[in-house]
């Protein structure tokens, strides 16, 4: 992995993204691309200017050049922060740049995708609110338009080491290459991966069935982390999930993203993508693919 893109607002999330993508970047050696988008649409509800509409379009102008040099500190110094280090050891030697952009953060963002090529995207999961520039609607649309491996992650106190992935299975024709995904995007950890699906009382003879021919899968066989399969039926799939995390140490949650609905998206009976940010847990979006 060469290149994590990480969107910034400036809020307390930026902090969180950041420290998130330091600690990926320790183990991958890879560069930290700091992003910021802000709106440049300024609009005036009395005009009021002696010489009329052009004087408003001068000053709107002046703003835009002032908040473009306000963002281009701010990155800057989050940028210098991270390879001087802090004062923490091991983030000297990360590689930083940044760059701005002005207009609608979610479609500058895929645009920044495409030109600069990133290998992974993370983001906070929240930001300032409903008015924040990067709402956790944003991270949900980006994880679910990008084909690149989305992290969003919630504001956490004590930042976690990645080890124990949790793959929320579906039995998606992807899931091999998925979860050989994981493992090349986040190489150099010492993955555990749990491949979990979870199902309704009563319903689990199928699902069993299928988890047992994932789990004679070849290629997953062969590859180089650990990778173990578990169903669980439950009443409550969100009480037997965050159980699951806590039992087994889950760090990352990995999924599949789908585009049947933005936000509430259904990945099985009675769970969505919005339950798995609300276990407080790093979320990962994968695509597969290579």
């Amino acid at each position: 992995m060469k290149k994590i893109l990480v969107p910034v607002d400036f809020s307390n999330h930026t902090a969180t993204s950041i420290r998130y993508a330091r600690n990926i970047a320790r183990v991958t050696g890879s560069e930290i691309i700091l992003f910021h988008s802000f709106f440049d649409q300024i609009y005036f509800s009395n005009g009021g200017f002696s010489t009329g509409f052009e004087s408003g379009m001068m000053l709107t102008d002046q703003i835009i050049r002032d908040f473009y040099r306000q963002k281009e500190e701010g990155l800057q110094k989050l940028a210098d922060e991270l390879i001087t280090g802090s004062g923490e050891k091991g983030d000297a030697g990360i590689k930083v740049s940044t760059k701005t952009e002005s207009g609608d953060p979610e479609v500058q963002i895929m645009q920044t995708i495409g030109q600069v090529n990133p290998d992974l995207i993370v983001m906070g999961s929240g930001g300032m609110g409903k008015k924040s520039l990067l709402s956790g609607s944003i991270a949900r649309k980006i994880m679910n338009n990008a084909e690149t491996p989305v992290i969003a992650v919630p504001e956490l106190n004590v930042m976690p080491t990645i080890g124990h992935v949790a793959y929320m299975t579906n039995f998606d024709n992807g899931d091999i290459m998925a979860i050989r995904r994981i493992q090349s995007v986040l190489a150099g950890f010492p993955l555990n991966i749990h491949c979990l699906h979870l199902c309704q009382q009563g319903e689990n003879e199928e699902a069993a069935i299928q988890l047992q021919k994932l789990a004679g899968s070849k290629e997953l066989k062969k590859m180089k982390s650990p990778v173990s399969f578990q169903l669980l039926d439950a009443e409550d799939m969100r009480v037997a999930l965050k159980n699951f995390i806590a039992s087994n140490h889950i760090s990352l949650i990995a999924f599949i993203p789908h585009k049947r609905n933005v936000i509430k998206n259904l990945l099985y009976q009675g769970l969505t993508k919005e339950d798995l940010f609300l276990t407080q847990t790093p979320v990962m979006a994968i695509q597969p693919g290579e």
